[in-house]
């Protein structure tokens, strides 16, 4: 059985404890922890740090355990730059990374992106294709 830990997202304007942050991945990794988690929440009132930001710091704070965010929300972020970001973090990490992505729940926010809600399954698609393909060469990269 693997067993996963989240890693802290939710932090105020000027809340973010550097010390704490590393102390708790640190004691993760030393329980045995397989992976650490992040999770996208772009808007809202709960003050989330970016899951792409906080996963770099984590995989720079540990050495051992897999470095992911649950679900990325696809049609939110550009294909091309997701996946370049994605693939760089996979090769500072050492090839720690995992995520997941998908095409989002509340159609009230996509606005707010320039994505229209009632083209997401067509976007997520093209996005998917793009972020393999990506993905494909980054870790050909690593293996060559």
């Amino acid at each position: 059985m693997r067993s996963a830990i989240a890693i802290p997202q939710l932090v105020g304007d000027g809340e973010f404890d550097p010390a704490a942050f590393r102390a708790h991945l640190a004691r993760a990794e030393a329980l045995g922890f397989d992976s650490a988690w992040t999770q996208e929440g772009v808007l809202g009132s709960a003050p989330v740090l970016d899951p792409l930001a906080t996963m770099t710091y984590a995989a720079a704070c540990t050495e051992r355990m897999r470095i992911g965010c649950v679900v990325f929300v696809s049609p939110l972020h550009s294909p091309v730059h997701l996946a370049k970001s994605i693939a760089t973090l996979d090769q500072l990490s050492r090839g720690r990374v995992e995520v997941g992505i998908g095409t989002g729940g509340r159609s009230s926010m996509f606005s707010a992106f320039g994505a229209d809600p009632n083209v997401l399954v067509g976007r997520f698609n093209e996005g998917s294709v793009i972020v393999d393909f990506e993905w494909s060469l980054a870790v050909t990269r690593v293996v060559m």
